[in-house]
């Protein structure tokens, strides 16, 4: 099995017939969460312009913590007890959700997402282990840029008129004062999920969950 080094990192690549599964690892969210963050894209989607943004189907969102890729599923084990062996260090914490965002910023939004108004120690180390274990375990290379916690609302779809992109910048700048806390979020468990992308948008199954603090 080959692996690409560098910005590629953790996108593996099938040889011959090799089954690979399209896999991530994330916190879930809670209903409340998921009903304040649907409160949060109705808002946006009355002052943004018109078919200009792919928004997320809420039961869909959640706080990734490494994205896998094409993975091996002879490897899906063996990154199930890496789940386990780092979450058992790690002990249950809180989020506290609020703050909106875009990527790369708002004067050029690609992504736009909802943040963390803290961020508790134990969600970069948590983060860290996993990177660590992964790599050690499956040979895993992480992203190297810092880790940025957020959470997906919407994708700015390709080709939109400029105009319709200059209102949508606007609109996000105006709409980010306004959004405060939206929802405590409890993490006590971590998932491996399972990523089938249809004409209809992404379906997420787990594959295995791993309890915090064991």
């Amino acid at each position: 099995m080959r692996r690409r080094s560098g910005d590629w990192g953790g996108l593996w690549y099938n040889l011959g017939t090799m089954t690979t599964i399209r896999t991530f690892i994330a916190i879930e969210l809670s209903d409340a969460a998921r009903t304040a963050l649907a409160g949060l894209q109705n808002r946006l989607k009355t002052i943004s312009p018109p078919h200009s943004v792919r928004w997320t189907a809420v039961q869909n969102i959640h706080l990734t913590l490494h994205f896998l890729g094409d993975t091996p599923a002879e490897n899906i084990d063996a990154i199930g007890q890496v789940l386990q062996a780092a979450a058992e260090t790690v002990p249950p914490f809180e989020v506290n959700l609020g703050r909106l965002g875009c990527f790369p910023n708002t004067r050029r939004p690609r992504v736009l997402w909802a943040g963390l108004m803290d961020t508790p120690p134990a969600l970069p180390e948590l983060h860290r282990r996993l990177g660590v274990q992964l790599a050690q375990e499956i040979g895993f290379a992480p992203e190297t840029r810092p880790y940025a916690p957020h959470l997906t609302l919407g994708r700015v779809k390709n080709g939109i008129p400029a105009r319709h992109l200059r209102q949508l910048s606007q609109a996000i700048e105006q709409a980010q004062p306004g959004v405060g806390k939206l929802a405590t979020l409890h993490v006590a468990e971590i998932r491996l999920i399972k990523s089938q992308l249809k004409p209809t948008g992404a379906i997420y199954s787990p594959l295995h969950t791993a309890r915090l603090g064991g």
